[in-house]
């Protein structure tokens, strides 16, 4: 069988990709992404059942991206960070069922201009509906 590339070349995709690595492939990829110089990037994970998870999924990638520099620790970037949190949690919790555990790697991602979440993960309500989800969400900076 003939390997498929994909190249990260937008935001969205960069941050998707990240959100999917696995721990031995997220160094490589990182280190693969700081040549460009183009994009900054935070990873986290976050789990949990759902209640938890919502509670603590903004300031937990907030964190993540003050410390790793995607985002300026300022009113605008929190803000737009903030914003792009709670649209990637809604699409990927939005049909979850209400005390679902959910286990999350969280890509957090920025060019300057714009900030993507993606978080990427696991879901169920009892261990034989497990199942992949993701959540994705921009905001301009």
């Amino acid at each position: 069988m003939k390997a498929m590339y994909v190249f990260p070349d937008k935001i969205g995709k960069v941050a998707l990709m990240a959100a999917m690595t696995s721990k031995e492939e997220e160094g490589e990829f990182k280190a693969w992404l700081a040549q460009t110089q183009e994009y900054k990037i935070g990873i986290t994970v976050v789990s949990g059942c759902k209640s938890q998870v919502s509670k603590s999924f903004v300031k937990s990638m907030i964190n993540c991206a003050v410390q790793n520099e995607v985002i300026h620790h300022c009113t605008g970037h929190i803000h737009a960070a903030i914003h792009a949190g709670l649209e990637c949690l809604k699409g990927l919790t939005s049909d979850v069922a209400a005390e679902s555990s959910l286990k999350l790697k969280v890509a957090v991602v920025s060019d300057k201009k714009w900030i993507c979440v993606v978080a990427y993960g696991v879901s169920a309500y009892h261990p034989l509906t497990n199942h992949e989800r993701v959540g994705m969400g921009f905001m301009h900076i």
